[in-house]
């Protein structure tokens, strides 16, 4: 019986370090993974967004339209319009010269706008409605 029992947890132990054999190498495949895949959903969003700009583009300007339809950018616009929108979820964030730039803050108070003294700024009364 003392065998028997030594035996089988002798295979226990053999099978739970085989499974953790198993879940390093899928973590390490994966690990190695990871940056291709953040670099594919990078040039993803970057190729989307272009096709969204020469789209926009192809009704003002005969060779985005040509482009359009070289690569035919619609046919892909109908089969895919969730990719071409915008305000989609996967879509990255990307910043360019157009792009509103957040303002520098400061550690000053603010300031409080002098009182108007100009007659010509007089406004209309307000009513109170009574």
């Amino acid at each position: 019986m003392l065998i028997l029992l030594f035996g089988s947890g002798t295979l226990a132990l053999y099978q739970v370090m085989y499974m953790e054999d198993q879940l390093d190498q899928l973590t390490q495949a994966v690990d190695k993974m990871d940056g291709k895949v953040k670099r594919a959903q990078y040039e993803k969003a970057k190729f989307y967004g272009m096709v969204r700009d020469v789209l926009s583009l192809a009704p003002k300007d005969p060779n985005a339209d040509k482009v359009v339809v070289y690569f035919k950018l619609r046919e892909l616009q109908a089969a895919q319009p969730e990719l071409l929108t915008p305000n989609s979820s996967w879509d990255m964030p990307t910043t360019n010269g157009a792009s509103a730039q957040p303002a520098a803050t400061t550690n000053t108070a603010p300031v409080t706008p002098a009182p108007s003294t100009n007659a010509s700024s007089a406004q209309a009364p307000v009513s109170t409605g009574t």
